[in-house]
């Protein structure tokens, strides 16, 4: 199932909607949202904003599980950044992952190997590294995709 892509204020007025239906919640005066972030089965979280920033357990368990609804059907829309911000994400994080950083160093760096590539529809870019090492291919994949949820070419 694809989800649908809402702002952070879309998705904190559906939350804050639900929420004022429960009596649990009656003390709760505004929500924000946070991420883009990778998570399990959601690219974005939720916090608390007003009356010192907290609420009952039971006005938060309910919000969790408002939360973990909406999350189901919907995702943020990625922050929009420029190809050498979208780059710059990449190669920090495979500098910083094991398997690729010593698998670049026997390559000779994947500045000059990686292809970054503009798409049609979601997502709308992507980065390719033809390679015969497919632990790393597997890896930087992985990294790509885990960018592409966070990060979108503007």
């Amino acid at each position: 199932m694809v989800k649908e892509r809402r702002s952070g204020e879309e998705l904190r007025q559906m939350m804050l909607a639900v929420a004022r239906n429960h009596e649990e919640c009656s003390e709760l005066e505004d929500l924000f949202i946070f991420g883009p972030t990778p998570r399990p089965d959601a690219n974005w979280g939720f916090g608390i904003a007003g009356k010192d920033n907290k609420v009952s357990v039971a006005c938060f368990a309910r919000l969790d599980q408002i939360a973990s609804d909406l999350q189901a059907k919907y995702e943020l829309h990625p922050v929009k950044a420029a190809r050498r911000e979208i780059e710059a994400r990449v190669w920090s994080l495979i500098h910083d992952h094991p398997t690729l950083k010593a698998s670049i160093s026997r390559a000779g760096g994947a500045y000059e190997i990686a292809t970054f590539k503009k798409l049609e529809g979601q997502p709308n870019w992507t980065m390719e590294w033809t390679t015969d090492d497919q632990p790393a291919k597997a890896a930087f994949e992985r990294v790509v995709r885990s960018v592409q949820t966070q990060i979108e070419l503007e």
